[in-house]
């Protein structure tokens, strides 16, 4: 395996890792059965030294960029279920027609792959708290990363599914038994890992031995869990807070800003809050997003380069925006007749490449732009929404809310927001399926898409079914309504 030089400083514990996650985690095919014995004595020895610490919990950003290709799989899933994506993907169609079971859903594999990055968080955690032999600063980091992930995980899996186990230990007999907690509880826990993840993480990016600063955002910072939190708030509707964590980001430039769209993806662009960097960039593949969503033919039948985009996202861009000129890709099938134009997400426009200069991007400063403005207007202040919203707008070339409209409403600005919400951040971690189930706008977007689909919306199906193996497994489980 021949690696990047610059990325071998990031993974060069990676073949250790292997080791220790083949024999920690090799038993976590649901989170609620776990090898504790194993588990524990595992831990003991991963967290005597800095190294293999390091090396434990740098392992779940592989595993997240590679396991489940995750970057690609929940803006998949919640694309094609939504109203994004054209699916073609003989494997996805009931997570298109919104007909998913419970028993083999192919969303199952985002509750067990969460749930098991949610158990090593915890892991490290513990680990961490109990060694006598890290270096202080080491060991601050890295429980301020566990934390965060533990909250990130628990953020898409309670938006995903509803009322959600919060799983914060890993012990066995607890975690076996575990029942749903209601989504306000999920939140106060996402809330309090994620002030404590931001009292102990470092101001600067760390590279590999968690002190050093580095130039590659792919471990998160203060800053990361500074944008979730502003997220999480927005979505409690503390438009306070919000607008408060917010304003950190974006305040702080020029680490951190709008860049042009052309170089909003590139890796460590200033654009970047924080990104996913695949552990093995010498198979060509820079990100899992440009690999199988580009479409150099018509949409195969397979998981990868299976997606086109709706006329329902098309058609909501204005003439000119630069978003559409430079995000979205163009085939053209000359084999048929009349030819067929098929457009596909181009945010990423490595589809092979030797070198690498594309992360994928989880974290970003335009959405932190975006959820200040949604906050400023329901906090009744109009006039610095519009500025926030506009500062999208211009990058994006259209024209500007405060020339246009300068007198608009409340209603109206939210719609707009959302609108815009929908053109900037298409594709990108099931941001528009979320902001249509949070903003109350599910059902109306469904109903006018399900008969392009043809289907039949239900409400019930904006929550995802529990893997029907962890409700037999766990008695205390129960399954989200209309998959009994």
């Amino acid at each position: 395996m021949n690696l990047n030089p610059n990325h071998m400083k990031y993974f060069k514990p990676y073949i250790l890792l292997c080791i220790l996650i083949l024999t920690t985690f090799t038993n976590c095919k649901k989170f609620v059965e776990l090898d504790a014995p194993k588990t524990l004595l595992v831990t003991k020895n991963v967290f005597a030294s800095d190294e293999t610490a390091i090396a434990q919990l740098t392992g779940i950003y592989s595993q997240m960029s590679d396991r489940e290709f995750m970057p690609y799989r929940l803006p998949f899933c919640t694309g094609i279920g939504g109203d994004e994506l054209i699916n073609h993907s003989a494997l996805f169609t009931n997570a298109y027609e919104n007909s998913l079971q419970a028993v083999d859903a192919v969303t199952n594999a985002i509750w067990t792959a969460g749930y098991n990055y949610i158990y090593e968080a915890n892991a490290i955690y513990e680990g961490c708290a109990a060694s006598t032999t890290l270096s202080p600063a080491v060991k601050k980091q890295l429980m301020a990363e566990a934390l965060f992930i533990r909250a990130f995980w628990h953020f898409y899996l309670v938006n995903l599914y509803g009322d959600v186990p919060l799983a914060t230990t890993t012990d066995y007999l607890v975690n076996s038994t575990l029942a749903r907690s209601a989504k306000d509880l999920v939140y106060q826990q996402i809330i309090t890992d994620l002030k404590n993840a931001q009292a102990g993480l470092n101001e600067n990016y760390v590279g590999s031995n968690s002190i050093a600063t580095t130039t590659d955002r792919v471990r998160p910072n203060k800053m990361t869990a500074t944008a979730l939190l502003a997220r999480v708030y927005l979505f409690n509707k503390n438009y306070s807070d919000a607008e408060a964590q917010a304003t950190v980001v974006i305040n702080s430039k020029p680490n951190y800003d709008l860049v042009d769209v052309t170089k909003v993806f590139l890796k460590n662009s200033n654009e970047t809050i924080w990104a996913l960097m695949k552990p093995t960039p010498a198979n060509s593949i820079n990100t899992w997003e440009g690999n199988y969503f580009i479409l150099t033919s018509a949409p195969k039948t397979s998981f990868q380069n299976s997606a086109e985009i709706t006329p329902t996202l098309l058609s909501a861009f204005d003439d000119g925006d630069k978003r559409k000129i430079n995000w979205i890709g163009k085939f053209t099938d000359m084999g048929v007749t009349p030819n067929v134009d098929y457009y596909y997400p181009f945010k990423y426009k490595v589809l092979t490449s030797a070198s690498v200069s594309e992360y994928s991007l989880v974290f970003r400063v335009a959405e932190q732009y975006l959820i200040r403005a949604e906050a400023r207007v329901q906090l009744g202040n109009l006039a610095g929404g519009i500025n926030d919203t506009d500062a999208i707008r211009n990058r994006a070339g259209i024209a500007l809310i405060k020339d246009i409209n300068p007198g608009i409403g409340k209603t109206d600005l939210l719609n707009v927001i959302l609108k815009e919400r929908q053109k900037e951040l298409f594709t990108e971690w099931g941001h528009r399926w979320i902001d249509l189930k949070r903003t109350g706008n599910i059902d109306a977007a469904m109903n006018a898409i399900a008969a392009s689909k043809g289907t039949v919306w239900n409400s019930n199906q904006q929550l995802w079914p529990i893997p029907q193996k962890e409700i037999l497994n766990d008695k205390n489980l129960a399954q989200n309504p209309g998959y009994n």
